[in-house]
């Protein structure tokens, strides 16, 4: 899985540099496309982040232009992540060169197919989640 995940990242990340994106700011712009506006908190649980690492990568995406941050009007002690303009605009021009890079790795696979390996990878996920659970509260339990 890891040399796929690095064969689809390649030629992604070509095209991401070009747009003065990086690959952590890409996985943040992923989800801010689908959910403007969420609190930081949020963004973690999302991408499975820490807090200190998603405070890294929101202040790179206000760095760069891409995002900002807004004080949530019902708490103020709440931080909530928007997308520029600019950040909006790189939707348009980097989710097709993503779609072209999928299909260029499913050729030849029939939708059945692409369906079933879907199915394959969320159990492992969720294997592979319950696993980490069960050690956290055994780890727990010995404290």
């Amino acid at each position: 899985m890891r040399e796929i995940t690095k064969l689809f990242a390649r030629p992604l990340l070509r095209r991401l540099n070009r747009h003065g994106v990086t690959f952590g700011e890409w996985r943040f712009l992923r989800v801010l496309w689908e959910r403007d506006g969420v609190s930081q908190s949020e963004l973690s649980d999302l991408l499975d982040m820490t807090s200190a690492a998603t405070v890294f990568s929101v202040n790179l995406l206000e760095r760069d232009g891409f995002a900002e941050r807004v004080s949530d009007p019902t708490d103020r002690r709440r931080m909530l992540i928007y997308l520029t303009p600019k950040g909006r605009a790189l939707r348009e021009r980097l989710m097709p060169y993503a779609r072209t890079i999928r299909l260029a790795a499913f050729a030849g696979f029939s939708d059945r197919e692409v369906r079933q390996l879907d199915v394959m990878l969320d159990r492992i996920k969720s294997n592979l989640g319950n696993f980490i659970r069960v050690q956290e509260a055994v780890r727990a339990r010995r404290r």
